[in-house]
């Protein structure tokens, strides 16, 4: 499991969960930013193939997304906050690596 920085044309960045795919993990995810490093939930909106959430850490605000076709990412159009959002996404892979570990034991 790793994260791939993506930056588009239109100069949003998408930080992307390689290996969390799946629609099933976006709740996972989106769990681990709430309860283990601190993402308030402003909105939630969602689709038949897509949906995201709108969230907030300190006075960065940024969406994670659930595309079928593109997976579990998240999603910002300030270029300052990257860094601490690969940090953020970075933490939901080691927290995961982590459970999965203790599993196995």
């Amino acid at each position: 499991m790793n994260i791939l920085k993506v930056n588009n044309k239109d100069g949003s960045i998408a930080i992307y969960f390689e290996e969390l795919n799946y629609w099933e993990e976006y709740d996972l995810i989106l769990s681990l930013l709430q309860k283990e490093n601190q993402c308030k939930v402003i909105s939630n909106q969602g689709a038949v193939y897509a949906k995201s959430s709108v969230l907030r850490i300190g006075n960065i605000e940024f969406t994670l997304k659930h595309d079928d076709m593109l997976g579990n990412y998240l999603y910002t159009t300030n270029p300052a906050d990257v860094t601490a959002l690969e940090r953020l996404a970075n933490n939901v892979i080691n927290s995961i690596k982590v459970k999965l570990e203790e599993l196995n034991q």
